[in-house]
């Protein structure tokens, strides 16, 4: 396929296009012309004079070409964050490879036991294994462990984004049968609007609250998955770890939160609204607000989940998982797949539990996390033979490589997670851009967002140790100045992200400067200024025409 167009790995400045290089062409040969005079000054000049006059020859230079490229709208000079007012300098948009780790090793992989240390059945983590790899509640900012920076910098903004937290699994992922229900009767999901014209009546909230007919003979379709819940739904302890989340980050993050400096975005799936409203109660208690208004998008064209039509994402992704390597992992897992297929009722034609291993993943988890048995075979002649520990670890081992290889090992991922996920990254970065230009009044903002989500952002990040993200998994992008300059420190679990590029190497605190993080993320979009309005190229991108090779 023909995708050069928009091949990360090219070298590039910092948002200039032709007309940069054309710039720089006038200023290196004005440079020249007064260079020459400078030499011929040399002959006649003593030794320092010549050199304050080189001196301001050079200035002139340098300020020249400032100009020339602050008229053409490429240097943002005009509006000044120093984030684009520093030294010219290279952007490396190139994919490089993760560490190697156990992971990424297949043999590795099928002949190990247990899952790494790794914790599935419990969203308790001790403290002091705090920071450890827990699938059902993932480790996140907190004053505890918090990497606290030098005083000199002072903490301008704060931009979070996590997945939502436990809940039932959804309904495409249900075994044939499953002869324990899923009850969340002391649950009430609120659906009701409201007029927000003043003067208008009240509406009366009003929660949804499930029953069963005994004049209904029909049984729920599919039959697989029973109870009172929703498929999904966050659960009691999803809520609790939500609201725990909140009073978390309030604890490190409190004097940039209140009602009129913090805003709140969540997807069009009902989970994110449910753990949004845990959340919100811890980070904005209800006496200092009575209602916060949670910003979404279209449901077809989502930037967060995300949702907007990407052809070039999808054929990379579907690239990715047509590998030798994805198709030797299926290979090898026909075994695991089969004793799984007998004790669950899967039939082995049901191709969505056969190309990954992402519906069995999240059936076991989710029963895991919450203390639910592994399930048991309810068919004849297998009755009572139940899905062994040692199996479902194979299955989380095997997810785990899977969502390695997909956003991260493969040389694809790259490309692939920046057009998925590209439209949200413009969003970030002008929401980064407005604050180091002194133009918004906004310093927290909070997205609750999916896996899919997650998992995208860390393959832009070219996170140095990828895993599928858990529930809460949570990455921070905090804006610091330290006069008269930006940076830029980015979290994950709670602890300053490792990456193999090197455009995300920070200091020893971990802090970027604001032109390298702003050049790179800006760099694989096509970030640039006209007109005074930011632009990037994802829409082009997505829409690049795909050559098949017959």
């Amino acid at each position: 396929m023909d995708v050069t167009q928009h091949q990360p790995g090219r070298r590039r400045h910092v948002f200039y296009g032709f007309w940069g290089f054309s710039t720089l062409f006038l200023a290196l040969g004005l440079s020249t012309v007064l260079i020459i005079g400078l030499l011929v000054q040399l002959l006649n000049q003593d030794l320092i004079s010549t050199t304050d006059m080189m001196h301001s020859t050079l200035s002139s230079v340098a300020s020249l070409t400032a100009i020339l490229l602050a008229r053409l709208g490429l240097s943002h000079a005009s509006n000044a964050p120093e984030s684009l007012e520093s030294e010219d300098f290279e952007i490396d948009l190139s994919w490089y490879p993760p560490k190697p780790s156990s992971i990424t090793n297949l043999t590795t992989v099928f002949n190990s036991t247990g899952v790494w240390g790794f914790i599935f059945n419990t969203s308790h983590t001790p403290d002091s294994q705090y920071g450890t790899y827990n699938w059902c509640n993932m480790p996140h900012v907190r004053a505890k462990e918090y990497p606290r920076p030098p005083s000199e910098y002072e903490l301008l903004y704060v931009e979070v984004i996590h997945r939502h937290y436990l809940r039932t699994p959804y309904s495409s992922n249900s075994f044939p049968v499953e002869p324990h229900p899923w009850n969340c009767n002391n649950i009430a999901i609120y659906s009701y609007s409201s007029p927000l014209t003043p003067g208008s009546p009240p509406s009366i909230p009003g929660y949804h609250s499930p029953f069963t007919s005994p004049f209904n003979p029909f049984p729920p379709s599919p039959l697989g998955l029973q109870g009172t819940c929703n498929f999904p739904q966050i659960t009691t302890q999803g809520l609790s770890d939500s609201y725990q989340h909140g009073l978390d980050l309030l604890s490190v993050y409190s004097p940039l939160i209140s009602p009129t400096s913090a805003e709140f975005r969540i997807t069009n799936n009902p989970i994110t609204s449910q753990v949004a409203g845990a959340l919100i109660s811890a980070l904005l208690p209800p006496k200092t607000t009575t209602t916060t208004p949670l910003l979404i998008q279209n449901k077809e064209i989502d930037s967060l989940e995300p949702k907007y039509p990407c052809p070039l994402s999808h054929h990379l992704f579907s690239q990715i998982q047509s590998t030798p390597q994805w198709k030797s992992h299926l290979q090898l897992s026909k075994e695991i797949l089969t004793q799984l297929d007998i004790i669950s009722g899967v039939p082995p034609s049901d191709t969505s539990f056969h190309i990954s291993f992402d519906h069995y993943f999240d059936n076991l988890s989710s029963k895991q996390c919450h203390s639910r048995p592994l399930p048991c075979s309810v068919h004849s002649p297998h009755n009572n033979k139940c899905i062994p520990q040692h199996l479902a670890d194979t299955v989380y081992r095997l997810g785990q490589w899977e969502y390695h290889h997909t956003y991260r090992s493969s040389k694809q991922s790259l490309q692939a997670s920046v057009a998925s996920y590209g439209v949200w990254i413009a969003e970030l970065l002008s929401h980064i851009s407005s604050v180091t230009k002194e133009e918004t009044k906004v310093r927290y903002r909070h997205n609750i967002a999916h896996d899919g989500s997650i998992s995208r952002l860390l393959g832009v990040l070219q996170v140095d140790d990828m895993h599928w993200p858990g529930m809460g998994s949570e990455i921070v992008f905090e804006v610091y100045k330290q006069q008269p300059k930006h940076f830029v420190r980015v979290l994950y679990g709670g602890q300053v992200l490792k990456s193999s590029s090197p455009m995300l190497k920070g200091n020893p605190k971990g802090m970027i400067p604001l032109q390298q993080i702003m050049g790179y993320l800006g760099g694989l979009i096509g970030l640039r200024e006209k007109d005074g309005k930011m632009m990037h190229d994802i829409k082009e991108m997505c829409n690049t025409p795909i050559t098949y090779n017959k």
